[in-house]
């Protein structure tokens, strides 16, 4: 009876898990459709799973800095459009375009990033291959 249970129990894990991964990559939190584009300063590349993340001072009109996390995706997803470990450095000037989270924190998720040299780092989609040749 105890084994019985145990399988049952394992057996409604593995129904439950997918739910919870695909609710952790959705894109709910983000403004899909509405892109900002951020000129700054890196502070951090972190090119690591599940997710890459850049850390860039934005100076605002004002002339203070802002703090900004930018999210990307998993590095074998972004690789095929650019990405490399060492796409970024701390002081490197980058441009990169995000969609912002809907709370208006300096939040954002990664859809391109321009480098000074004027190199394009692209979009990969949510299958992790490149967008055709032609966009």
């Amino acid at each position: 009876m105890f084994r019985v249970r145990v399988c049952v129990l394992i057996a409604s894990l593995g129904l439950v898990e997918p739910v919870a991964m695909a609710a952790h990559h959705g894109s709910a939190a983000f403004e899909s459709g509405k892109s900002v584009v951020l000129k700054g300063t890196v502070k951090e590349w972190v090119y690591s799973n599940p997710h890459c993340l850049l850390v860039l001072d934005v100076k605002r009109e004002d002339g203070t800095l802002v703090e900004w996390v930018a999210e990307g995706q998993a590095p074998n997803t972004i690789f095929p459009v650019g990405y490399r470990k060492d796409s970024f450095k701390p002081g490197d000037q980058v441009a990169i375009t995000v969609e912002q989270v809907k709370t208006g924190q300096p939040v954002g998720r990664i859809l391109e990033a321009v480098l000074a040299d004027g190199s394009v780092l692209g979009r990969a989609s949510s299958a992790g291959a490149p967008p055709p040749r032609d966009q």
